[in-house]
């Protein structure tokens, strides 16, 4: 059975880069240094270190190039870099990260569902609110922030996020939706003054 994520460029210049290709390395910085400012700074906000975490992230590529192993596509390893690297700068900074998902006394994650899974800025000028939509993202707690711009801005499947984030498919899947009401909420007074 063929894997489809080893056609996955990233993986295969990960690949190239264990074998002692160092060029490979250039390629994985070169494609993936515009992503990983914009992600940082869509998950920490504008007053955040973004450059060192960027940087922390590819050292840590670099560091644990022997360590690799493709089991699904490049990105979604490198975004779980740069996910944990944002809760250490959140842990570190003082802010209160997001709690994880609420559980029933089991311990089973309780979903949410996603009905009528529309973007709360769908319909709205993006130039004159891309403003307000960056501030109401950094409203969010971080878990719900998160999944919504590795969604919206990475298009990231579900499993991805929950891959990312380290939980199901299912928690990704609510995360999203809470993400996506808590958003409505905060846009909600600023689209009653437009109307």
């Amino acid at each position: 059975m063929t894997k489809p994520y080893l056609e996955d460029p990233g993986v295969q210049w990960m690949l190239a880069l264990q074998a002692g290709d160092t060029e490979a390395f250039a390629a994985i910085v070169q494609e993936y240094e515009g992503r990983a400012f914009a992600l940082l700074r869509r998950m920490l906000g504008p007053a955040a270190p973004v450059e060192d975490l960027a940087q922390e992230a590819f050292l840590r590529v670099w560091r644990t190039r022997d360590r690799y192993e493709p089991v699904g596509k490049f990105s979604t390893w490198f975004f779980r870099i740069l996910h944990n690297l944002a809760l250490n700068s959140v842990r570190d900074s003082g802010r209160k990260p997001a709690s994880r998902m609420p559980r029933t006394l089991d311990g089973e994650e309780l979903p949410l569902p996603d009905e009528g899974a529309t973007e709360p800025w769908e319909g709205l000028e993006s130039r004159e609110w891309a403003p307000l939509i960056a501030r109401g993202l950094q409203k969010l707690p971080e878990n719900q922030r998160t999944a919504l711009v590795f969604q919206h801005y990475e298009g990231l499947s579900l499993e991805e996020i929950g891959d990312v984030l380290g939980v199901s498919a299912k928690a990704a899947k609510s995360l999203l939706h809470r993400s996506r009401e808590n958003l409505r909420l905060f846009l909600a007074p600023y689209r009653k003054e437009e109307q």
